[in-house]
């Protein structure tokens, strides 16, 4: 069922180059609606010509300029050199490319127009590769649900699947930090901000951590009435963003979400980190492209966050996971398509594989670079969640214990200001790294951040409980699926109810506190509650409808914290905060009832109660399994 995978699903040895490469730079390949986009093509070469003869091509369509190169990541000329085609393309009205960018939903069109325009050029035997990372990532799966004839096999690196609950909103929460250093680093390279220079000027001023924070400060950004109505083009998917908190039709739109029935039954292989914003999507993509076909679905989930797949580096945030846990994506890819597009047999399995970076609690020490001194090694499980996980409640108990056993009834009550919400340090960040740490970190407050007023732990907050285990007797494994389900009042119509993970560590010679390492983390907005999930190994999707509280009245919410493969050491604590905020990374809940992008009443303070006992079984839903 389960098997070492020894670092070789994520490491496998790189294939020399054959040949060497020629480019042809800056071809304007015309879409369905005239619109031509800029598009550079890497051909196999040989003493300075390019070489004749058809090739297999791979295919990159991306809003970040396709000239630019990442670490850790197989460019144009990685490709040719070994003896594929490569296409790299700027996105419609992204630098060379004509037209108006409006994030996401055009991708499914221009996409098909530029693999069937590639299928028909002589340097191309008629098998096309798709794959990219983060929105790029998402091109490649708007062409992959299409279905276009000559796909053979495609790459997907930590990338939404569905961007209401990925990128746009969590839980019901606006995703401050991601939306406003996202859209302005956009607006920043766009077509306004290349045609006058003040604009430009003005858009890199507020990129500027001071005043992003500032912007992120102000929650909601009116239509005209930030820096953001200076790039026309982009305030206006801005504002569609804001205006859509409920996930409706505008959320169905193709490029936004991906229909997983509808795709190419092809191998597809996934590379995820734990701790990335998309990872939700990721879990739903090993599911969804799995379900009804019958080609190889792999996925690579390791321990980092969004930007840990362009690095070989052993840290993730504050902490060492040890030299197993960097993945070595070119390495990765070229074996997928050596094989399934090559038709090189290069090892893989023929069926479904997770190979899952297993965190390890380490000893409490401190590297000589200042981290927390992990470790982990890779596990292979043949479906996810492990079937040999088993879905356990933790009960929440008036005593704050987490219990096996369901506590006498009791309650719990706290205050929401929210002029003082608790500050994000960690977890699962995609974008505003200047202004927030993402991945692992102690849970205490850090002066680098604005949003800390000083370096307390998080746990002496009085807005925040705290629920522990005891100490745990053995090394105890969590691998699958994670929720908190808990039952709760409030004296206002909405506010937010926040539940984090944590594996607390001891006190130790090199931390005297102990070490409060963050695991997930995750967010519901009290009246957005209500969510439809596709089966257990997939996330939930929420704000299906508007349902106000009513003040004093209790209620059931879910709080998803997708998944994690850690083995917690014995003597550690398995932790849960419970509160009602995590800001910058989500908006802070007014607690008016009022919809996001309309309000205008001040802010009131809440008094959050989490209920537990026999009548209102409050629980931390973990998967347990057998250590190995």
């Amino acid at each position: 069922m389960t098997e070492p995978a020894a670092g070789s699903a994520a490491r496998p040895p790189l294939r020399a180059p054959e040949c060497a490469h020629a480019v042809l730079h800056d071809v304007m390949v015309t879409m369905r609606d005239g619109t031509r986009l800029a598009t550079d093509i890497y051909l196999p070469a040989a003493d300075g010509a390019i070489r004749p003869g058809r090739w297999p091509v791979v295919l990159e369509r991306t809003p970040y300029d396709k000239a630019r190169s990442q670490t850790n990541t197989p460019d144009g000329a990685f490709w040719a050199r070994r003896g594929y085609a490569c296409v790299k393309q700027d996105c419609r009205g992204r630098f060379g490319s004509e037209g108006e960018f409006i994030s996401y939903p055009s991708e499914g069109d221009d996409g098909i127009d530029t693999f069937e325009w590639i299928r028909a050029q002589p340097w191309c035997d008629g098998r096309v590769a798709v794959t990219g990372s983060s929105y790029y990532a998402s091109t490649a799966q708007a062409i992959l649900c299409r279905n276009p004839r000559g796909l053979v096999a495609a790459v997907i690196r930590v990338g939404a699947g569905d961007y209401h609950e990925d990128g746009a909103w969590s839980g019901g929460a606006f995703q401050l930090t991601h939306n406003v250093n996202y859209t302005l680093g956009l607006a920043a390279n766009g077509k306004e901000a290349a045609a006058d220079s003040h604009v430009a000027r003005a858009i890199a001023k507020a990129l500027e951590p001071a005043n992003a924070f500032a912007l992120m400060r102000r929650g909601v950004l009116p239509e005209g009435g930030s820096v953001l109505s200076l790039a026309p083009s982009y305030d206006a998917w801005y504002q569609d963003w804001q205006r859509h908190e409920l996930y409706d039709s505008f959320w169905h739109q193709d490029g936004y979400r991906f229909d997983y029935k509808a795709a190419a039954d092809v191998p597809v292989l996934l590379i995820a980190t734990w701790y990335d914003a998309f990872l939700g999507g990721m879990l739903d993509a090993f599911q969804g492209y799995a379900e009804g076909k019958s080609s190889p679905v792999e996925m690579i989930a390791g321990a980092g966050y969004h930007s840990s797949v362009y690095s070989m580096s052993s840290v993730a945030g504050d902490v060492d996971f040890g030299p197993d846990f960097p993945i070595d994506v070119p390495a990765a890819i070229l074996r997928w398509f050596d094989q399934h597009v090559k038709g090189v047999d290069r090892g893989l399995s023929s069926g479904r594989a997770f190979h899952a970076f297993r965190i390890e609690g380490g000893d409490g020490s401190r590297t000589p670079s200042g981290n927390l001194r992990a470790g982990g090694s890779w596990r292979c499980f043949s479906a996810w969640p492990p079937p040999d996980a088993v879905p356990t409640p933790f009960h929440l108990g008036a005593d704050l214990g987490l219990h096996r056993d369901i506590p006498p009834a009791g309650s719990l009550s706290y205050t929401h200001d929210p002029a003082d919400p608790v500050p994000t340090v960690g977890g699962n960040v995609s974008s505003g790294l200047e202004i927030v740490l993402a991945g692992p970190h102690d849970q205490r407050g850090d002066r680098r951040l604005s949003q800390c007023r000083d370096t307390r732990p998080l746990a002496e907050r009085p807005d925040v409980l705290v629920f522990r285990a005891a100490p745990l007797a053995e090394d105890t494994e969590l691998s699958g699926m994670i929720s908190v389900v808990l039952h709760v009042s409030s004296s206002a119509v909405d506010t937010d109810f926040t539940a984090k993970l944590i594996d607390e560590y001891p006190p130790s010679p090199d931390y005297p506190d102990g070490y409060a390492m963050n695991l997930q983390d995750g967010i519901v907005r009290a009246r957005l509650r209500s969510f439809t999930q596709a089966g257990p190994g997939y996330r939930r999707l929420y704000a299906q409808r508007n349902e106000p509280l009513e003040p004093g009245v209790v209620v059931e919410v879910t709080i998803d914290l997708w998944a994690i493969s850690v083995l917690v050491r014995a003597g550690h604590r398995i932790r849960l905060d419970v509160s009602s905020s995590n800001f910058p990374r989500f908006d802070v809940n007014p607690n008016t009832g009022e919809p996001f992008a309309g309000r205008r009443l001040p802010p009131v303070v809440a008094r959050n109660t989490v209920h537990v006992g026999p009548s209102f079984p409050s629980r931390l839903i973990l998967p347990l399994r057998q250590a190995v």
